[in-house]
């Protein structure tokens, strides 16, 4: 399908996994209140040992319709520029350490936050996964976005303030996680090709 110049791909493959998550967060953001509530990261349950669930469920909770647009125009410019990172099911397998990783370094290193949802730190992650597995395979749109990504959160660690509302430590969990498993595929990748040759 062609859209303002662009060859947007239709096949399952390239479609189906991004929007399965696109409806899994638009459907949790309609769950009721008390429900959501349950899922966002509590530290207090956390350092209790209960309710771990929400270092994993957190990020797919938002604090309301304009988070949740935002988180999922981001997936779908992660999309549009990495499609082919994504297609079928296998790429999105580590999703869910990138969404630990980004929950684990928000309880860990920044202890004034009592509470954590959004998406946003794993599409950090995503967005380095696949901007580095771009560099790693010598195709430069990903170290243009590599570049964006470790400068944005690099600012935001160094220059805003501490309670400009932005969860610096997911974010830079997020990305990584992302890049340390861009890193362990390519590593894995050159082992299989040189166990196969």
């Amino acid at each position: 399908m062609q859209l303002f110049g662009l060859t947007i791909p239709t096949d399952r493959e390239a479609l189906l996994p991004t929007l399965s998550v696109a409806v899994l967060l638009s459907l949790v953001m309609l769950l009721p209140e008390q429900w959501r509530d349950a899922l966002i990261m509590q530290r207090s349950a956390i350092s209790d040992g209960e309710h771990l669930w929400q270092l994993l469920s957190s990020n797919l909770v938002h604090w309301n319709g304009a988070h949740l647009g935002l988180n999922l125009l981001g997936l779908l410019v992660c999309w549009s520029l990495f499609v082919d990172h994504q297609k079928g099911w296998r790429p999105w397998l580590w999703l869910p350490v990138i969404m630990l990783s980004a929950t684990s370094a928000q309880f860990l290193f920044d202890p004034t936050v009592e509470y954590y949802a959004g998406f946003s730190a794993t599409l950090y992650g995503m967005f380095g996964y696949c901007a580095l597995h771009d560099v790693l395979h010598k195709r430069w749109l990903g170290a243009l976005v590599l570049v964006g990504v470790l400068g944005k959160v690099g600012y935001d660690l160094l220059y805003l303030p501490a309670d400009s509302g932005i969860a610096f430590a997911a974010h830079a969990g997020g990305l990584a996680a992302g890049l340390l498993l861009a890193f362990l595929c390519k590593i894995l990748t050159l082992n299989h090709s040189q166990s196969v040759t």
